[in-house]
């Protein structure tokens, strides 16, 4: 049923994909890093996740950090279809292990797909965790949203969007933050991607006619 599951959730997002109008801001930001294949981390809200597996512009493997719970495993098969590697764990699930997994990863040249305020919330709340990987695995984070003009708001903790076929969707890329070598505290860091994830999600939201969640 879980195979059957991240089958359907694939041709959906693709179906997404190309019936829908596209429109990018902010790749001036990821650019530099991808044209140097420099790992880095990629940020967006839980609730934002549907899409992600198409805005990836890195010429080296993302791998998507995904939770343990046995629906984890669905999104781990989802990611695989789209050619993504994926790391078991979170925040409070093995997150010490995911952490460290991370790590390596992004030491070995690769990055990282991560939602800072997963798997259970609170909504909209960056974890000191990202800061943490960013630093011990020296890559810069990447933050990342999109909205659709299509679609609709789920009534979970994430407020879930799922954009629906032929719409316009905008997918925006914020400022790059570079920890390592950092004269911000940990905190300060924590705020600012916090801050910059809230900014460009109502803004994707904005360009679409949606109102944030």
């Amino acid at each position: 049923m879980r195979r059957f599951a991240a089958f359907l959730i694939t041709q959906y997002v693709r179906l997404i994909w190309i019936s829908g109008k596209w429109t990018f801001y902010g790749k001036e930001h990821p650019s530099p890093y991808w044209e140097d294949k420099k790992p880095v981390i990629a940020c967006f809200w839980h609730g934002r996740l549907l899409m992600m597996f198409k805005v990836w512009g890195g010429l080296h493997k993302l791998h998507m950090l995904i939770s343990s719970h046995p629906d984890g495993e669905i999104i781990a098969r989802t990611t695989q279809s789209f050619g993504y590697g994926w790391i078991a764990g979170s925040s409070n699930r093995g997150g010490r292990r995911a952490l460290l997994n991370c790590v390596k990863t992004l030491k070995k040249g690769e990055s990282a797909g991560v939602t800072p305020d997963g798997p259970r919330g609170p909504r909209y709340q960056a974890s000191l965790g990202i800061i943490h990987m960013a630093r011990l695995g020296g890559a810069a984070i990447m933050p990342i949203s999109y909205s659709s003009t299509r679609g609709k708001f789920m009534k979970s903790w994430d407020r879930f969007f799922v954009p629906f076929p032929f719409g316009k969707g905008v997918v925006i890329y914020g400022p790059m933050i570079d920890v390592v070598g950092s004269k911000k505290s940990e905190e300060e860091l924590r705020l600012e991607l916090e801050t910059c994830l809230k900014d460009i999600t109502q803004r994707a939201d904005l360009y679409c006619g949606q109102e944030t969640a």
